[in-house]
């Protein structure tokens, strides 16, 4: 047996500081812009999005979306998730760990006790305050069997975006009592499977900001040299998140958001909730607070650029997702062919349950969709299209 403690003291010792790649003159924001991609290269410009999105004020905000980071092994993920880490000064959290776990642990979090001076005599102790603090979720590699074989913790992410509905009551040891948790809290979370186009979590999808990620082989030229880089050099102009001690990087996230900083948060979004932004009804609801973040962290210098940049991302978002879109669309596509199909003979619309099985299987040779769904799902979208089935056929709801 041997001791390696004093080995890995000196390691850690040896290591570099992120006080090395910091820029003190800068501000917390524009450190982040900086760093971001020196660690990661993203295929889209994206990195205004995914740090304003890490600087988000939990205990101000009201409605956040979630940042799901999509992409194979080996894209950098993780590598974004311990710089949240990092900044944020909580914990990592993966596919293994317990909803009771995640509760206890965001709880611990997110609420400290604040001595508050007394209101009266400065001169007398002051008062101890339970208080919200800011904080965030962190998921590495969730796989999608988590939110279907754990429901509890598909409705901490259900729920857990609107401060209005993050309460979940549960009973407690004490018979007769319940115990609420409030699950509200900025979450970003990966994995490599396209969670945003599954019809299962079509709940979900609708609050999530998806940011892709691809393996640096795969980025073009064009896109490299965008980065500043090239085929030749970027492995060594692309740092090792794991060469840099970290200790002491989220005081700067805490220190961030001081008094001051909250009350600008608190005026801007208070101006942004009477504009008239140009984001469809749902884009706004999840918007709001990440449009003040941007605009009070300067990433974004003011309204316009802030919903100009979200408008920009919204239709890049909407393209790739009904370019790949889910099972859904494409059996949506195939009901309209019928329906034609049926009305130009005259003939009431009815969907073979063989012919239809037989055309999914089709979308999964051709890699359409990259599951087979299962009945129930089926059975779901088919009634979103107002079609039941009868006697092996898809027919209109009486």
């Amino acid at each position: 047996m041997f001791d390696y403690s004093n080995l890995l003291s000196k390691e850690n010792a040896a290591l570099a500081t992120w006080c090395d790649i910091y820029d003190e003159s800068l501000s917390v924001a524009e450190n982040l812009l900086s760093l971001l991609p020196q660690f990661i290269l993203l295929p889209y410009d994206h990195y205004d999005i995914v740090a304003t999105y890490l600087l988000l004020p939990s205990a101000l905000c009201r409605v956040v979306p979630y940042l799901f980071l999509f992409g194979q092994s080996g894209t950098a993920k993780s590598t974004c998730g311990k710089l949240a880490s990092f900044l944020t000064g909580v914990p990592i959290n993966s596919s293994s760990d317990t909803y009771a776990g995640i509760r206890n642990s965001l709880k611990e979090r997110k609420y400290v006790a604040l001595e508050i001076p007394h209101p009266t005599d400065p001169e007398k102790p002051g008062i101890w305050k339970k208080t919200e603090t800011n904080t965030f979720l962190i998921w590495d590699d969730i796989d999608p069997s988590v939110f279907i074989n754990k429901p509890d913790i598909y409705r901490l992410f259900k729920v857990g975006y609107d401060r209005s509905t993050s309460k979940i009551s549960m009973s407690s040891d004490n018979k007769g009592e319940n115990m609420i948790f409030d699950c509200f809290s900025p979450k970003t979370f990966s994995s490599v499977s396209p969670i945003h186009l599954n019809d299962a979590f079509k709940e979900l999808r609708r609050r999530l900001i998806v940011i892709p990620f691809v393996r640096i082989e795969d980025l073009s030229d064009a896109r490299l040299i965008e980065l500043g880089m090239t085929r030749d050099n970027w492995r060594t102009k692309l740092l090792n998140i794991d060469a840099y001690d970290w200790r002491g990087f989220s005081q700067k996230f805490t220190s961030y958001w001081n008094h001051e900083m909250a009350e600008v948060f608190l005026l801007t979004r208070q101006a942004l909730l009477r504009s008239p932004l140009d984001l469809s009804s749902q884009e706004r609801v999840i918007s709001i607070d990440l449009i003040a973040t941007g605009i009070v962290s300067g990433i974004w210098k003011d309204e316009n650029e802030a919903v100009s940049r979200l408008r920009e991302y919204f239709d890049w978002y909407k393209h790739e997702t009904n370019q790949y879109g889910g099972f859904s669309s494409y059996l949506k596509d195939y009901v309209s062919l019928e329906k034609r199909s049926a009305a130009k003979y005259n003939k009431a619309l009815e969907i073979s349950n063989n012919e239809l099985y037989s055309q999914i299987n089709i979308w999964l040779r051709q890699g359409w969709i990259l599951e087979k769904p299962k009945v129930k799902e089926i059975k779901s979208a088919m009634a979103d299209l107002g079609l039941v089935l009868y006697q092996g056929y898809w027919i209109k709801r009486k």
